[in-house]
């Protein structure tokens, strides 16, 4: 099976311990069928009918205590063999467990903006939890169970035949049935686990959803409606979860009833014999405590093919994730060093769909090394989208898009992006230190370059909160207003120096005399820097040495600020209403 190919290489490293535990699990069962065979022998041997067919002490041998000891050290040697083989598993199990959480992180960092915007995060958060610990599940107890088990069958099977054939015949006559009706409830149960996954993931993402949503939940009161949606989704799961249960329900007392027929085989048969004088008392009390060897296995069945069930679902999850590719692929080999780059920016004939929605055609203009472009226009005009395409978080439909002349295609993703400050619509900050959000582009940056760039994004109330830049930010920054995470990011971007710097919307939740000394700061900077900025208000791109009218994925007018009021066109218009001179002709 593919699964169980896929996890043996995750196994890697660690499969030697594997298998010596698996080795260990051989040997259990052989010392299971020992202490039977002695107290078969303590009974025949030891205690003996006398003439008046009373059980006595066989004084002509010695056994007695030899027996005893020997069965106190087995029990003592199968505990130790149980324990080793445990530790083992667990060992092994727990580096695999450490190995497939990193092949999956660091598989979820290669991934595009393609990827994360068709899997929800509460899936993947089901797949790097749940999902990873089922498989853990799988390999410490089902698989090594069911080895165990079956090693465990034989060798009772093969010691029965040893002792009586006949009684062997009758007490093995049973498992058949047993080992059908198995294979009949594994074909009831066979989907109803990859549904079952299917509901707790979607239950995690809602949950999810809501805690991240806190804010907007309580701002509209709309705790009740969570609650509702929530308790469809826990109901849905557990449905499910009864569902799966009830099948097994429906098994079990038989797969239970034919293991329970074992001992009443035992005791019948082996009372029979015993009389007809077939076998001894010694005999049959070997049987009849050996019979749960031959029906545990059988008994336990049900809920290992469970598990393994869960198991493949859980499997086939984490192999889909890990066989996705991402649609950007990192094959270029062009990666100027720092001094190197000029940060020249051109489009040629770019267009870009979402899906059948077309949100860029043919776009072309030329941003200068150390110029600023700023994009303007109406909501998914295709401002954003230029900014990702620039960053190669999509590649091109058609046309290209060239940094200081090379396409970002052949450029080496890490270098381009090393080249690049971005501050995004949605800022993100990281629960960490405000210090440690500023250099997260570099973690050795000096604590004076850090106050510099908060100082240059007009952040100094980092100055007044509890503990400076030490202060903890919340998660997603909570308990920040979004202007001052605006400018957190802000800084954070500056502070490695980019060769290109992304604004998106980066100061449309500050006022309009922090925007201006942020304008002022940035025109000062002592490096040189091509600015593409995202914006609104004409006061954030006025400045700007090239301004593009984005309308339904066109450049429909571009030139400064001057040149476009000039030509009393739709920025002029746009002008007119923000600067509150009437209505637009």
């Amino acid at each position: 099976m593919a699964e169980i190919k896929w996890l043996w290489g995750m196994l890697k490293g660690h499969r030697f311990r594997y298998l010596v535990s698996f080795a260990l699990s051989v040997l259990t069962p052989l010392f299971a069928i020992i202490n039977p065979e002695l107290t078969r022998r303590l009974v025949d041997d030891v205690f003996v009918l006398n003439a008046n067919g009373e059980y006595i002490v066989n004084t002509a041998t010695t056994l007695l205590i030899p027996l005893v000891l020997a069965m106190i050290g087995t029990r003592f040697l199968r505990t130790m063999l149980d324990y080793s083989g445990v530790a083992l598993v667990e060992s092994s199990s727990l580096g695999m467990l450490y190995n497939l959480r990193m092949k999956l992180y660091r598989h979820l960092q290669k991934q595009d903006m393609n990827f994360f915007g068709s899997i929800s995060s509460g899936d993947l958060m089901t797949i790097l939890t749940s999902d990873v610990d089922m498989v853990r599940h799988n390999l410490v107890f089902v698989f090594r169970q069911i080895f165990s088990s079956s090693i465990l069958y034989i060798v009772a099977a093969v010691y029965y035949f040893t002792i009586n054939w006949k009684f062997a015949l009758c007490m093995l006559a049973i498992t058949p049935f047993i080992l059908l009706v198995s294979m009949l409830y594994r074909t009831k149960v066979k989907g109803i686990y990859k549904e079952l996954r299917r509901r707790l993931s979607k239950l995690n993402t809602d949950a999810q959803e809501n805690i991240e949503g806190n804010r907007v939940v309580k701002a509209f009161a709309n705790e009740p409606l969570e609650i509702e949606k929530f308790d469809e989704k826990s109901k849905a799961f557990r449905e499910q979860n009864l569902y799966a249960q009830k099948v097994w329900l429906k098994f079990f007392p038989i797969i239970n009833g034919l293991t329970e027929c074992g001992n009443i085989v035992a005791i019948l048969v082996g009372g029979i014999f015993l009389i007809q004088g077939q076998m001894s008392f010694g005999d049959l009390i070997a049987f009849t405590s050996l019979s749960w060897a031959v029906m545990f296995p059988f008994q336990m069945l049900g809920q290992l093919f469970n598990d393994l069930q869960r198991f493949f679902a859980s499997a086939g999850k984490i192999m889909d994730v890990l066989s996705s590719e991402p649609q950007v692929q990192n094959t270029g080999k062009y990666a100027p060093s720092k001094d190197d780059f000029r940060g020249e920016v051109e489009f040629k004939n770019v267009s870009f769909s979402f899906e059948e929605h077309k949100v860029l055609d043919g776009v072309s203009f030329v941003i200068p090394a150390g110029k600023t472009c700023a994009l303007m226009g109406e909501t998914g005009s295709g401002k954003t989208l230029i900014a990702d395409l620039l960053s190669r978080f999509y590649d091109v439909e058609s046309g290209e898009v060239l940094v200081d002349g090379v396409d970002v295609r052949e450029w080496d993703l890490g270098v381009l992006r090393s080249h690049m400050g971005i501050t995004t619509q949605e800022v993100f900050l990281f629960s960490d230190t405000v210090d440690s959000n500023i250099a997260y582009g570099d973690f050795g940056l000096p604590e004076e370059e850090v106050r510099r760039f908060a100082q240059i994004s007009a952040a100094q109330f980092i100055d007044y909160m509890p503990e400076g830049y030490e202060t903890i930010v919340g998660e997603r920054g909570v308990g920040l207003s979004g202007g001052q995470k605006q400018r957190i990011a802000l800084a954070r971007a500056l502070a490695i120096k980019p060769g290109i710097l992304i604004l998106d919307d980066t100061t449309s939740a500050v006022d309009m005399e922090t925007e201006k000394y942020i304008q002022s700061q940035l025109d000062q900077l002592d490096f040189s820097c091509t600015k593409l900025i995202i914006a609104q208000r004409i006061s954030s791109v006025r400045k700007a040495d090239q301004i593009l009218l984005l309308e339904n994925g066109h450049i429909v007018e571009s030139g400064s600020h001057d040149e476009l009021i000039a030509k009393r066109g739709e920025y002029y218009d746009l002008w007119k209403i923000q600067a509150g001179i009437g209505e637009a002709a």
